[in-house]
């Protein structure tokens, strides 16, 4: 699979958010795929799995350890690699980090070097 074949969906609620990840993902060779909010997120991966879900913990509508949680729940889903994406330390929430650890592949802290997230999201798709 060629590099720029590889989608990967981006979970915001922030809408400038999605347009950088956006631009860092096609610089990086990717296919972004916006999805504003985690259920908009649940219902596009029903209709069109990913190769990887960059993941925003904080959203209104749904959080990114709710959204995580529904896709370990649903077997089509579930073997999608997840990027988590936050503003927090991940050590200022470790009972959620801890109980999730299993089902994301990384932890990027807001602000991040667009090599190292292009390096991470190369990392978890090899």
């Amino acid at each position: 699979m060629k590099h720029s074949d590889l989608r990967v969906m981006i979970v915001e609620d922030d809408p400038d958010m999605i347009d950088l990840l956006g631009l860092i993902l096609k610089r990086g060779g990717y296919d972004p795929v916006p999805a504003l909010g985690g259920r908009a997120a649940l219902h596009k991966l029903q209709q069109d799995p990913v190769d990887l879900v960059l993941l925003d913990l904080m959203m209104d509508d749904m959080n990114g350890w709710e959204v995580l949680e529904a896709l370990q729940r649903d077997d089509s889903l579930r073997s999608i690699p997840v990027l988590i994406l936050s503003a927090r330390h991940q050590l200022e929430d470790p009972n959620q980090t801890e109980s999730h650890a299993d089902y994301f592949q990384g932890y990027v802290v807001k602000p991040f070097w667009m090599n190292d997230l292009l390096s991470l999201i190369g990392n978890a798709l090899d």
